[in-house]
């Protein structure tokens, strides 16, 4: 004889795993520092971003392709912000690309980001103007 009805255990199960699962969560931030973005910090990066591809355009509007290489941004000591800055790469394709280094490391060739989701051969093409990976 039990004391409680199965759809009572059912609802138990659910909560106690509910709870396991917050634990989880709680000790993985607390044990590797991953914080969750704010979606105010999203923001912020991409205001950031716009502002100075606003810049660039209005100062130098007839810039050649050699100065474009000059100022590419650098996708292995980039932050996310600048990295927004190349047209075609929002934030969460720049974010994964940071995640990417993060994991696999520094990229060798610009040709190294066929391996990031969402970057193919067309967007590489558009893009690689304005990629560097060495200073």
């Amino acid at each position: 004889m039990s004391i409680f009805t199965q759809q009572e255990k059912l609802i138990i199960n659910f909560l106690l795993g509910v709870i396991m699962l917050g634990i989880v969560v709680t000790g993985y931030r607390h044990w590797f520092g991953k914080s969750v973005p704010s979606a105010e910090e999203e923001i912020m990066a991409f205001k950031a971003a716009a502002v100075r591809m606003a810049e660039e355009i209005e100062n130098n509007p007839d810039e050649n392709k050699q100065n474009q290489l000059l100022k590419s941004v650098n996708i292995n000591t980039s932050n996310k912000a600048n990295m927004m800055t190349i047209p075609g790469i929002g934030p969460v394709t720049a974010e994964r690309i940071i995640l990417h280094r993060e994991d696999h490391g520094l990229f060798n060739s610009v040709e190294d980001l066929l391996n990031v989701k969402g970057i193919g051969p067309k967007t590489l093409e558009k893009i690689k103007t304005y990629i560097k990976v060495e200073d």
